[in-house]
């Protein structure tokens, strides 16, 4: 029985540590997922700037993958998670604590 309960508790564990962490999902964090896949860096900071306009939010990009969207500083990352068809190019403006 404690066998079971401890198997579950670790599952559950390791499925948040992965939703939040691993995929960005953290609060306080933007996330965006592209069907398109983005070789150069200058055509990805357009895509995102187009997400971010069509949301209706206010942003600054500050040049070396530093935003300020609704006045709060984002970090630009990026990175490939699986999809149904293929790879996707996942984006993550992460929450930063201090302003550029």
């Amino acid at each position: 029985m404690y066998d079971l309960l401890l198997t579950v508790g670790i599952c559950l564990v390791g499925y948040w540590f992965y939703y939040v962490f691993l995929l960005g999902f953290k609060k306080g964090n933007i996330v965006m997922t592209f069907n398109e896949r983005f070789i150069h860096h200058e055509d990805h900071i357009q895509a995102v700037k187009r997400r971010l306009k069509d949301d209706g939010r206010h942003f600054e990009y500050l040049g070396d993958r530093k935003f300020i969207v609704d006045g709060k500083p984002y970090l630009f990352m990026e990175r490939t998670v699986p999809g149904d068809f293929g790879p996707l190019q996942q984006t993550i403006l992460k929450g930063q604590r201090k302003a550029f």
